[in-house]
């Protein structure tokens, strides 16, 4: 690395560090930007690791994106920095696919076709489920537009805005259902899409909540072939052709500062770098135990940081299989499983976060009541294998250190848990299983030193105090990037960056 100084800096290259910095160099194409990450490749979460030998590439986060379509907010991104050719978009002909009991519901691809199977499948409960779409129609519509909010862009209707407000802030998911409805499958069915941003229904605030089904089932959802590696290293590519740098495989050690206020740059193991402008896609809990000198008094984003609760973390089972798992009673992009008696699942939630609830019940809870989603990779791109991933919300707090033997021990449990119970509903799999590989909450930390391993980044709950830590922040110069603040999801990350590359102004014009 010959060059020291830097325009800006990014710290950590996840996938909103990467959309920010492409979308910066795009606007002003001068702009010399490094990027650094302790990880061997750029992406964050949105990245894979391979098996070779099997032939089998493992995906770390990529499910659906939200927004594809005509009116869609990250379509329009994409189609802005010109990779929507080169992402090859597979979209799903379903939603999903709801297995319960040895019987499946496939949910079609668009907001009216759900509404009408659901009062099909449900015929007591038509009237709350009216009143659960319009809500998503109405307030979820609305939250889906906040950036164009926020740049005037939108107008929203100010009385749905004061009712939202007044009476859908302070819900829960699991609140807000079960005052439309009372069956326990179909409130875990409605719920079921808060495992796209981390969390259950108890944990998501509803309001909220009716911003992510707007923007998965009514603007547009798709895949990206050939993985969320792909549309990392597209994006990284964009940053080097406008001069910029990847340094990968160094961590950042410090955040550098002047003793006076204002960013002056990193220092890693490579040596100094400087910029007076550094963007932090990391946890703000690692970041600000960790990336500051003591001359910066960080007691109050210390103190907001307390109320920022990471979202659920997650334990997956990657499975190979030796035949392509559409033949194996699979044949959709997407299944969620749910167990025989829903009812049961929120109860044991409650259960496993009792004081003294033990091991056993977290992993009766998470691994086996909850909602468990299972992509086929092999239904979105051959290339990457006969690969399945199975996919639970789990907690951190339960999971023993890694590398002792207790540990070794629940991670062959977690395997065996999460396939016995796809096995229940796709039989034919039986004996077509190739290769487990399990990853962890402490997995998913020792990567992203992201807070209990979060994969979500800040769980957005019914209260938003928390979301202000990097309001105010001491240090002029240090912006705050990644889902801890833009809000889990691809589309969130790319608003965001977008959001934020909008503000960017060239360094010779700042005070």
């Amino acid at each position: 690395m010959t060059q020291q100084r830097w325009d800006a800096i990014f710290v950590g290259t996840g996938i909103t560090s990467l959309a920010c910095a492409a979308l910066l160099v795009k606007q002003d194409p001068s702009a010399r930007l490094l990027l650094i990450d302790k990880h061997i490749v750029a992406g964050g979460y949105a990245s894979t690791f391979s098996r070779p030998r099997l032939e089998a590439t493992f995906d770390c986060s990529l499910h659906k994106l939200s927004g594809m379509d005509e009116e869609g907010n990250l379509l329009r991104i994409l189609r802005s920095l010109g990779l929507e050719a080169e992402l090859g978009l597979v979209r799903p002909a379903d939603y999903f696919c709801a297995r319960r009991a040895e019987q499946s519901l496939v949910l079609p691809n668009d907001a009216a076709g759900v509404q009408a199977l659901l009062t099909a499948r449900f015929p007591g409960q038509e009237a709350g489920i009216a009143a659960f779409f319009e809500h998503v129609l109405t307030h979820g519509r609305n939250g889906y537009y906040q950036f164009q909010m926020q740049d005037g862009s939108f107008e929203p209707d100010m009385a749905q805005l004061r009712h939202a407000h007044r009476h859908l802030k302070s819900r829960t998911v699991y609140e807000g259902l079960a005052e439309l409805v009372d069956d326990p499958f179909l409130v875990e069915l409605l719920a079921a899409p808060g495992i796209y941003v981390g969390g259950y229904p108890e944990d998501l605030g509803y309001l909220y909540y009716l911003h992510v089904v707007y923007a998965t089932l009514c603007r547009g959802n798709a895949y990206v072939t050939g993985s969320s590696q792909h549309l990392s290293n597209l994006l990284a590519q964009q940053v080097i052709d406008a001069g910029g740098q990847l340094l990968l495989g160094t961590a950042v050690e410090q955040v550098l500062t002047d003793g006076s206020g204002h960013v002056t740059g990193v220092r890693t193991r490579r040596g100094v770098f400087h910029a007076d402008q550094v963007y932090i896609n990391a946890s703000p809990h690692y970041a600000a135990g960790n990336l500051f000198g003591e001359e910066v008094a960080l007691e109050d984003t210390v103190g907001r940081l307390a109320a920022l609760k990471p979202a659920r973390s997650t334990t997956t089972v990657y499975l190979v299989t030796d035949v392509d798992p559409s033949t194996l009673g699979l044949p959709h992009t997407e299944s969620m499983l749910f167990a025989d008696d829903p009812s049961a699942a929120f109860s044991a939630r409650r259960t496993a976060t009792q004081v003294g609830a033990g091991e056993a019940a977290s992993e009766h809870a998470y691994w086996q009541c909850s909602p468990m989603e299972v992509t086929n990779y092999r239904a979105l791109d051959a290339r990457g294998g006969n690969v399945l991933c199975l996919n639970v919300l789990d907690s951190a707090a339960h999971w023993p250190q890694r590398r002792t033997p207790a540990y070794r021990e629940k991670k062959v449990r977690a395997a065996a848990t999460l396939k016995e119970r796809l096995l229940r509903q796709a039989p034919a799999l039986c004996g077509h299983v190739l290769h487990t590989e399990v990853a962890t909450p402490h997995t998913y930390a020792r990567f992203t030193n992201n807070t209990e391993g979060s994969g979500y980044g800040a769980m957005v709950g019914t209260s938003l105090k928390g979301h202000t830590f990097h309001h105010g922040f001491p240090v002029r110069g240090v912006h705050f990037l990644s889902a801890w603040v833009a809000g889990p999801s691809y589309e969130a990350a790319f608003g965001y960056a977008e959001m934020t590359a909008r503000q960017w102004t060239r360094p010779a014009a700042r005070a």
